[in-house]
């Protein structure tokens, strides 16, 4: 049995250009379409149910960059948060005989999109580097989510985003500019159910 790679050290590099729902659907969705009054206020409230729903999933919705920070090798495979995985850019390492961030050749290990989570498969002829004694000495950078446009997430969950920020909308108290709410209506959270990440 695989042991589960910790994920207690996640940053995200580079945020999500795109958002999972357009302003135009969600200003449909309120009877909005032709008043701009309230569109600063709605690209927020949808910055906020992106995130929401993204944290309710424990998914990537459009492309996102991060890095994971570990401490040690987990293992021969490396289970990598935020599904769908995009890609892997690198990993890196603070090797004990260097004593330098050096980055391991992707021709020694095998990288896995096709499933949740993504994976890093070490090749069976090659060895993680040994590490320096220092905090967190390894750094995988990758990309996740369904994809750059908003077209690319599924359409419950794009749905979901939607139904969210009219949602937030229509009770604006709970709701503090500039941060990310995280409660979801119950409705939106039973319709995107069968979208769950539930890791392994």
């Amino acid at each position: 049995m695989h042991r589960q790679t910790p994920w207690n050290r996640i940053v995200t590099t580079t945020p999500a250009v795109t958002e999972a729902v357009s302003l135009d659907r969600v200003k449909r969705s309120l009877g909005l379409d032709n008043v701009r009054d309230f569109d600063t206020t709605l690209q927020e409230l949808i910055q906020s149910a992106s995130g929401a729903v993204s944290a309710d999933l424990g998914r990537a919705l459009t492309e996102t960059s991060y890095t994971l920070y570990l401490d040690r090798w987990p293992g021969r495979q490396i289970q990598l948060p935020y599904p769908p995985l995009i890609s892997v850019h690198s990993v890196k390492a603070w090797g004990d005989a260097s004593e330098t961030l050096d980055t391991f050749a992707s021709s020694k290990y095998t990288v896995s999109t096709g499933g949740d989570p993504g994976l890093i498969w070490l090749n069976e002829d090659s060895d993680w580097p040994e590490l320096m004694d220092r905090p967190t000495p390894i750094e995988i950078h990758f990309k996740a989510g369904y994809g750059p446009d908003t077209d690319d997430v599924p359409a419950a969950i794009q749905a979901a985003v939607a139904m969210t920020a009219a949602y937030f909308y229509d009770q604006p108290l709970p709701v503090i500019t500039g941060t990310i709410a995280t409660e979801l209506p119950l409705g939106v959270s039973r319709l995107i159910d069968s979208e769950r990440f539930q890791r392994y």
